[in-house]
């Protein structure tokens, strides 16, 4: 899979099967909110056997969420 076709929108769903956790992406925003140099990062809500233990809730850069997508960590699941 390569960069072009991944395409994060609210809805989606991420899977991780090595720790049984699925993540809803819920936003999308600039973690340093400079129009200019902007850094894109994906809140998350987690839900799974160790939700409990690592937080409900994280934030992870959309450069890493494309990265651990593609090398096969989550697996994405499209909500359209």
């Amino acid at each position: 899979m390569s960069e072009e076709d991944i395409d994060l929108e609210v809805g989606d769903i991420l899977v991780h099967h090595a720790i049984t956790e699925i993540g809803l992406l819920l936003r999308r925003f600039d973690v340093l909110d400079d129009p200019q140099w902007p850094l894109w990062a994906w809140d998350i809500l987690w839900v799974g056997s160790e939700a409990q233990d690592i937080g409900r809730r994280q934030a992870f850069t959309e450069e890493g969420l494309v990265g651990l997508i593609r090398s096969g960590v989550f697996h994405l699941h499209k909500s359209t």
